[in-house]
């Protein structure tokens, strides 16, 4: 089952590759979560819940950007149903016009083949904490 998951994570970033691919790519990305899904965000803690929970925090981060893509770095299988996600973020302010890089990680909970539960970390400690792995 673990590489079943790492499969299904990789499905989930395959679109990540620009952020006109994003968009144009939303159906096929929410297909990959559970309808009842919930994504915690690190910047004000919030929790969107729901496929259109989902869809609108991704909105919501791609209005910030002129440019945007997600490059993969490497995905951990972390044992039962967790993989964790290590990306860099690379987007161009849609205000400022600055290029913005910077390493995020994502804890993804997936349950009989669909993703249930995002965690984001933008610290690399606690993301290896909260998926039971030490550095």
């Amino acid at each position: 089952m673990s590489q079943e998951n790492v499969e299904i994570a990789r499905g989930w970033y395959e679109v990540a590759t620009s952020k006109a691919q994003l968009l144009a790519g939303m159906p096929r990305t929410m297909a990959f979560c559970h309808p009842e899904v919930e994504w915690s965000a690190p910047e004000d803690g919030t929790t969107y819940r729901g496929r259109e929970g989902v869809r609108r925090r991704l909105e919501e981060w791609l209005e910030s950007f002129d440019d945007y893509r997600y490059e993969i770095r490497r995905i951990v299988d972390c044992g039962g149903d967790e993989v964790l996600v290590e990306a860099t973020e690379v987007g161009r302010g849609a205000i400022s016009g600055a290029e913005v890089r910077s390493t995020h990680y994502e804890l993804l909970t997936i349950r009989g083949g669909l993703i249930v539960r995002i965690r984001e970390y933008y610290d690399e400690a606690n993301a290896l904490e909260a998926a039971g792995l030490r550095k």
